[in-house]
């Protein structure tokens, strides 16, 4: 749906959609002197109204206010067009290079090197033509602000390069920023390395059965801290090949003495032999001894650590892979008669 309406300013009579006036507001510019006003006030019901008479000169412009500079309209510049006829409004459009941006002659030239031309004959070339009420030149205008020159820092470096050669003096890191940055990386290579010493302290007795080369440099690291590298604990692989409990040499048989009463302390030796299947060294193993009498009872249960059926300087070492040992423990017993035994091993 189309509505009719008059320009206020030229008279112009003309259609306009209703949809375009419901977009902009109502508002809408004149199409012949490019007027913008309220299409929805100015609406004709006829269209062939006499238009009202154009005003007979443009209003003087303000007289500008003491102590405020004149500011003269702003100019809209866009590339790429012809000049306007004079029907259009009163802007000029038009863009031409600076002086600077046109090449320079080579050497060798005829002409030699030219004197810059004027702004204004440039744009003449170019096709732009200066209004009647337009200034001649293109100066700055005294009212408009001062440029402004944003300068680059380092925390603000967009995606196309470095900022580094726009940097000042001021910007750069001084000796007290290299020193601290120093000292951090210093600080991160030693929380490193303790946090590595810390897992071999924890991890030794793994890293030695994987890597048995690296034992005997454990060890002596070991030596300082007043720790030790334990060898496997595998007590799958430890097995009693055969044991015999027997008195000992000179001692009368169980529960009788030289006067046929019960004899009040009794001697006895333990043989065993302990085998290790494993491929590798493995710690000594805590030998179980029980003691039983002639209905299966439990009397006695005695602990035997390694120091104790081997001695101090045999259990220091390891019992070696594919290795047999035989034991020898002596035993005394008193107040009690035994029949029979039951030995086992363990890893406190």
């Amino acid at each position: 749906m189309d509505l009719t309406t008059r320009c206020p300013k030229c008279g112009t009579v003309f259609q306009a959609g209703l949809s375009d006036l419901q977009l902009r507001k109502g508002y809408i510019r004149c199409v012949q002197c490019a007027h913008i006003f309220d299409g929805y006030a100015e609406v004709v019901s006829d269209a062939s109204e006499p238009a009202a008479p154009a005003p007979a000169a443009p209003p003087a412009p303000e007289a500008p206010v003491a102590g405020r500079p004149a500011v003269p309209p702003p100019q809209v510049i866009r590339s790429g067009r012809p000049p306007a006829p004079p029907s259009e409004p009163a802007f000029r459009i038009g863009v031409a290079p600076w002086p600077d941006d046109r090449p320079e002659p080579r050497i060798g030239d005829a002409a030699g090197p030219a004197a810059p031309r004027p702004v204004e004959d440039i744009l003449v070339d170019e096709g732009w033509v200066p209004d009647a009420g337009e200034p001649a030149g293109l100066d700055e205008p005294s009212g408009q602000a001062a440029s402004f020159v944003v300068e680059a820092r380092p925390g603000h470096r967009g995606q196309g390069g470095s900022a580094a050669p726009l940097l000042r003096d001021d910007d750069a890191l001084g000796w007290w920023d290299s020193l601290l940055r120093f000292c951090a990386w210093l600080l991160l290579v030693l929380l490193l390395l303790l946090l590595a010493a810390q897992a071999v302290y924890v991890y030794r007795a793994d890293i030695a059965r994987m890597a048995p080369a690296l034992r005997p440099a454990l060890e002596r690291a070991c030596e300082p801290l007043q720790c030790r590298v334990p060898y496997a604990r595998d007590i799958a692989r430890i097995a009693i090949t055969g044991s015999a409990l027997k008195l000992a040499d000179g001692d009368a048989p169980a529960g009788h003495s030289a006067s046929g009463q019960d004899a009040a302390e009794q001697h006895f030796v333990l043989h065993a032999t302990m085998r290790n299947g494993a491929e590798q060294p493995q710690e000594w193993p805590t030998l179980v001894l029980d003691l039983k009498d002639g209905a299966g009872t439990l009397l006695v249960r005695r602990n035997l650590a390694p120091a104790d059926y081997l001695g101090p300087a045999r259990a220091a070492e390891p019992f070696a892979a594919r290795s047999e040992v035989l034991v020898r423990v002596p035993l005394t017993l008193s107040g009690i008669r035994i029949n029979g035994y039951q030995l086992d091993l363990f890893y406190p």
